[in-house]
């Protein structure tokens, strides 16, 4: 994992831990990298959402970054909390870029929420062999 130059925070360090993310993420983007945020911050079962917090639309908003969303239902084959995988197909669903420019942070974080319980639910709900 550390040959992709994560940006390792202390989940308890709050505000300090968010600024983290902000000054580092910021630095990786205008460097040219892509810089992946899981809005949840930890793995859920397929179909479920859970708290979007605010991390990855305060970099997106302070960055003036497109954001791009992913909902896949990789945990259906690979639960949380499991190391034994099952066969199938992974479905993966990637929004069009996301303009953020002149989005608040709220409405950011809004959208992403829309947005990925539309398709998590979509992407949950497909057989093994299913797609789109």
């Amino acid at each position: 994992m550390a040959l992709l130059n994560p940006i390792a925070i202390d989940r308890g360090a709050g505000r300090q831990a968010l600024n983290q993310l902000i000054n580092e993420g910021k630095q990786r983007l205008n460097a040219g990298d892509w810089v992946v945020v899981f809005p949840e911050g930890t793995r859920m079962p397929p179909g479920e959402l859970g708290k979007v917090n605010i991390g990855g639309a305060m970099l997106a908003s302070k960055a003036h970054a497109p954001v791009y969303l992913v909902a896949h239902n990789a945990g259906r084959f690979w639960p949380k909390n499991r190391f034994i995988k099952r066969p199938g197909t992974i479905t993966v669903v990637i929004s069009p870029p996301l303009d953020v420019s002149t989005m608040s942070v709220a409405n950011i974080n809004q959208h992403v929420e829309q947005w990925l319980e539309e398709h998590l639910n979509l992407s949950a709900n497909r057989t093994k062999t299913g797609g789109f």
